[in-house]
């Protein structure tokens, strides 16, 4: 049968809009959600990133985010409880599951992200028994409990933390809520196994107090050895607040978790020709770029075996100011004896250095999404680091300037005193590579 032009033309636009039609079905491998009885969605993966088209009168595409996971599977909620269906995006390629959260917004028929300050949405959990209310999990203890005020305004109802410090016996589980504001509105302090008010006693010769948590509220203000001082509540995993008396009233104030372990004005570099020494290679390059390398050296004649080792940096500024603050575990290390003839030799006019056991060979960068400079830490030898495998190197609160940089390796079960590498010199802030 022969088919006349018009005829063809016809054909060949039904065809094509058949075709096409298939392909944009197949576009997606999510179902199409509801928002409301009026609006659907379709999620979509593409090049450019996630995005959501909505079928109303606009047939609007909204670009969602370039997100670094794999996108698993997708869920709709009435997150902030304003009659609309919100999108909840799921990420399982990780043994925690991650979310990214969407919420509709009906006035301009289009989607904003819920983001809350340095916290990701890990284990989410939103129910219909608790309208408007999210808890994620980062583990079996530790949770951040969100909630919407009647505007559909995101602030924290509550939060928990966990810190546990074998070294110094410290266990404790730590409750705090929120006003709408975001203010604190109560802080509750817990020990494990019902034992009594966290008592801690000083067994450095002098700990230095601090008015905030963080290195740039140091005071002048000390307490001595001996001292028993009550914990009142605690930030992150380096800062206890606590409750002391003095001559004549009870103050509160705020503690460095790692100068109650440590004598921070006694940790300086001593050459060791008969044991360990830590050593850090000049960590600056030519191209700007700060590179963290430290070895360990055996100059004894024992094997050394270390099973719960701790890196530790110790800062000084042009004050002469000291700060303390840990950088990750060891693990496992064994050194066998070295003689130190065959560490350094002169060839060529110029020295070689051959360390026993590098620890750590990284370059510290800056990590975009987390807003911090990170070093790469390798998991797979500790499972106490966080499975993402670059650590922060520095803390919050450090000022701008010139800082002489030493590292510190402690293990207590050894029963050997802080081992503190050479200094090298360190400018903040770096070069954001």
């Amino acid at each position: 049968m022969a088919f006349s032009t018009a005829y063809k033309k016809l054909f060949g636009l039904i065809l094509f809009s058949f075709i096409d039609n298939l392909s944009t079905q197949a576009q997606s491998r999510f179902p199409t959600f509801e928002v409301n009885e009026a609006v659907t969605v379709t999620v979509d993966e593409t090049e450019k990133g996630i995005v959501a088209k909505l079928n109303n009168n606009n047939n609007k595409t909204v670009l969602l985010k370039k997100w670094k996971r794999t996108l698993s599977f997708i869920e709709t909620y009435d997150v902030n409880n304003d009659g609309y269906m919100d999108l909840v995006l799921n990420s399982d390629e990780h043994q925690s599951n991650d979310a990214l959260i969407f919420l509709f917004e009906p006035k301009s028929s289009s989607y904003r992200e819920l983001n809350y300050p340095n916290h990701e949405f890990s284990n989410l959990i939103i129910t219909k028994q608790e309208p408007g209310m999210i808890i994620s999990y980062s583990n079996a203890q530790e949770w951040i409990k969100f909630g919407f005020n009647k505007q559909c305004e995101l602030y924290s109802a509550g939060d928990s933390q966990v810190l546990h410090d074998y070294e110094l016996a410290i266990h404790q589980y730590q409750i705090r809520m929120y006003n709408v504001d975001g203010s604190i509105k109560s802080v509750k302090l817990e020990n494990f196994e019902d034992k009594n008010i966290p008592i801690i006693e000083v067994k450095v010769p002098r700990l230095r107090l601090y008015n905030e948590p963080g290195y740039q509220a140091v005071s002048n203000s000390f307490v001595e050895k001996g001292a028993f001082l009550e914990i009142t509540a605690f930030e992150g995993k380096e800062w206890l607040k606590i409750k002391y008396k003095s001559a004549s009233e009870t103050l509160e104030q705020w503690v460095n978790v790692s100068e109650l372990k440590m004598d921070i004005s006694k940790l300086h570099y001593k050459e060791n020709n008969n044991g360990l020494n830590l050593v850090m290679i000049d960590p600056q390059s030519g191209d700007d770029r700060f590179y963290f390398c430290i070895a360990l050296n055996n100059y004894s004649n024992k094997i050394f075996e270390s099973y719960n080792g701790k890196i530790y940096i110790l800062l000084e500024n042009e004050n002469g100011n000291k700060f303390l603050y840990p950088l990750y575990n060891t693990g496992y290390l064994k050194l066998p004896p070295q003689n130190p003839k065959d560490i350094q030799a002169n060839k060529a006019d110029e020295k070689w250095f051959k360390p026993g056991a590098v620890l750590d060979d990284n370059m510290v960068q800056w990590d975009v999404e987390k807003k911090q400079f990170v070093i790469f830490h390798d998991k797979s030898e500790n499972e106490d680091v966080d499975e993402y495998p670059y650590v922060p190197f520095f803390p919050d609160g450090l000022s701008a300037g010139i800082y002489k940089i030493s590292a510190v390796f402690m293990d207590r079960e050894s029963h050997l005193k802080p081992l503190v590498s050479n200094m090298q010199q360190l400018k903040l802030p770096l070069k954001k590579f």
